[in-house]
């Protein structure tokens, strides 16, 4: 009963041999430009421009033909695959 009575004596743990958190000198990363990553404005213009001038009257003429989405889809890589060859053969200019 006298180990009940006695106060008790909480030893608290040296920090000094405790590992700390070691910092190092890091460096900060150079800055990097970011409108390398961004598309060419007159690439989004361009692929604006088709998606306004065929794309969608075409799926909309397609629809009204009673045509189906991957009968218009068929089409209309055809239709791109050959403006770009004639694009490329100097042709037509965009």
């Amino acid at each position: 009963m006298a180990t009940l009575a006695a106060p008790v004596n909480i030893q608290k743990t040296s920090t000094k041999f405790l590992q700390t958190r070691k910092r190092s000198n890091r460096r900060l990363a150079r800055p990097v430009r970011v409108q390398a990553a961004l598309p060419d404005p007159d690439l989004a213009n361009y692929a604006v421009f088709q998606l306004a001038s065929w794309v969608l009257p075409m799926t909309i003429a397609g629809r009204l033909l009673k045509m189906e989405y991957p009968e218009i889809a068929v089409g209309l890589v055809i239709l791109g695959a050959t403006k770009t060859v004639l694009s490329a053969g100097g042709i037509i200019h965009f």
